[in-house]
């Protein structure tokens, strides 16, 4: 495809600056005999080029958990890094297709609808995190089934309110260990959640997919409902919410971005190291009670919280789980390739002028620690 040898090149550069100045040794690290030395060069020069661009980032209603972009624009990081960056409200299932026709640059959501896009040809990327994971299982407090392996789904019948990235994977992962998805194990979407609670309070289902730490929601304010299992703790990470770019954005914007992305990751820092002044900022931000946005974000004494924020993009993950939609028919079989399309390069650009900067941070430590696993 167009863009095999390109990632090839760009795995050379992020991987030694020694590398990529020896010329012989480049050509033979494409992995791609059709690599040629123009295409090369203009890939290395898009990547030291666009610093100063405006950039327009889109958020979904006032959702907190892009708590690092909410962080980093009230306490002007993005100001401070240079980064001229709008943010204008927008509705999920709009900003992909906007996106695709380069008329956003960024938005903070959407594993799902990227990789979407991308199995049809269209140049979306995914250059950073929002969050992992984050999916909950709710039933009645009658549910007695422990659920730790494939084993113990069979026979539930689940509802979800929507196609959102847990219930994808825990598909995925149920049919690759020996169930036959609408047999063994039944997944049915419903128009709201008020269906769902109804039909785990008739019978009708066994289990409820919901995310945005609404299993604390339901499971505080009725006596009857608890969060019944965690989808990760059974299937692994996943990726949940991504940041994701145009491609005009990534060939012309590559500093911007890189720019955001500082401001972004230095969002995240405060919010590892200031619980209460996060947790008071982000209930003015979302009109939320505070009990919430603690349980969401920080967990509680008696609640998990299972949204883990996180900047990296865990192209990794991001590319299991393109593959796992693929697998289970979410998507069709493509010969568009993920990983061509999930990029450490903006992120890791980033995380290195903060570990310059501030070498003994132990937040930036942590993530350039765990960027390898992950990348």
């Amino acid at each position: 495809m167009k863009n095999f040898s390109r990632r090839g090149f760009l795995k050379t550069v992020a991987a030694s600056a020694a590398v990529v100045a020896a010329a012989g040794t480049l050509a033979g690290c494409g992995g791609n005999p059709g690599s040629n030395s123009s295409e090369e060069t203009k890939e290395e020069a898009f990547m030291s080029e666009g610093k100063g661009q405006h950039l327009v980032c889109a958020v979904t209603g006032k959702l907190i958990k892009i708590a690092p972009a909410i962080m980093a624009d009230q306490l002007g990081y993005f100001k401070e890094e240079g980064c001229d960056v709008e943010f204008q409200t927008v509705a999920l299932a709009d900003a992909m297709a906007s996106m695709s026709v380069n008329k956003l640059d960024i938005d903070l959501f959407g594993v799902v609808p990227a990789c979407s896009y991308v199995s049809q040809g269209t140049e979306i990327f995914v250059f950073g995190g929002t969050i992992l994971n984050g999916s909950e299982m709710i039933s009645t407090t009658k549910f007695d089934r422990d659920l730790k392996t494939a084993e113990d789904f069979r026979g539930l019948k689940i509802d979800c309110s929507r196609e959102e990235s847990g219930q994808i994977f825990l598909k995925a992962y149920l049919q690759n260990n020996g169930l036959e998805l609408g047999k063994d194990v039944e997944f049915e979407y419903v128009d709201n959640p008020t269906t769902a609670l109804e039909g785990l309070r008739s019978g009708q289902c066994d289990l409820f997919i919901t995310n945005n730490a609404m299993g604390y929601s339901y499971s505080t304010s009725m006596d009857d409902i608890k969060v019944a299992g965690i989808p990760a703790d059974i299937t692994g990470n996943y990726p949940c919410c991504r940041q994701n770019c145009s491609e005009e954005a990534y060939h012309k914007k590559f500093l911007s971005l890189v720019d955001f992305e500082v401001a972004l990751i230095r969002g995240y820092d405060y919010y590892l190291n200031n619980k209460e002044d996060v947790i008071k900022r982000l209930v003015e931000y979302s009109a939320q009670p505070a009990d919430y946005v603690e349980a969401a974000m920080y967990g509680t004494g008696t609640y998990r919280n299972v949204m883990d924020l996180s900047p990296d993009p865990h192209t990794k993950e991001v590319v299991a789980y393109y593959q796992a939609m693929m697998d289970i028919g979410e998507i069709e079989q493509s010969d568009y390739d993920m990983a061509d399309y999930a990029v450490p390069y903006v992120y890791k650009k980033a995380l290195d002028i903060l570990i310059e900067r501030e070498p003994g941070n132990a937040t930036y430590k942590k993530l350039l620690e765990d960027y390898p696993k992950y990348n």
